[in-house]
């Protein structure tokens, strides 16, 4: 799979919320890292694995939900492609998952504190998944 990613990411949204930046009125979950802070959920893909695949895969082991693939964004990062995934209304709140790499999942209305990432990443991305 040459044409594949090196890395997958996931916009993730509740199933049914309008689709609007952030900042107006629209929520996207947000996983932290111990070190790198708050972040999109996401990871490299495993051997044999296609990107939907490990998409799925990441969003399961850091935020312990199940989520439905909407569309790709092929084009923000070189070697990732981030997704717009949905995930079902029951899912709200705060909660914590047993991955090593998450110590907290939430819920963001805005973007959250930045460490690694920029706010214009997550400003981008919000615009593309709503436009």
């Amino acid at each position: 799979m040459s044409n594949s990613p090196i890395f997958v990411l996931a916009w993730v949204t509740r199933d049914g919320q309008a689709l609007t930046p952030m900042g107006e009125g629209g929520e996207v979950l947000f996983v932290e890292h111990p070190e790198r802070g708050w972040e999109i959920p996401g990871g490299h893909l495993e051997e044999d694995e296609t990107p939907k695949e490990a998409l799925i895969r990441e969003v399961r082991e850091e935020t312990g939900l199940d989520c439905t693939f909407v569309t790709w964004n092929k084009t923000y990062y070189p070697k990732g492609w981030v997704a717009h995934v949905v995930v079902s209304g029951e899912s709200a709140g705060n909660w914590q998952v047993n991955d090593e790499k998450v110590s907290s999942v939430k819920w963001w209305k805005d973007v959250p504190p930045v460490k690694v990432w920029t706010v214009e990443e997550f400003e981008d991305l919000a615009r593309h998944f709503s436009s």
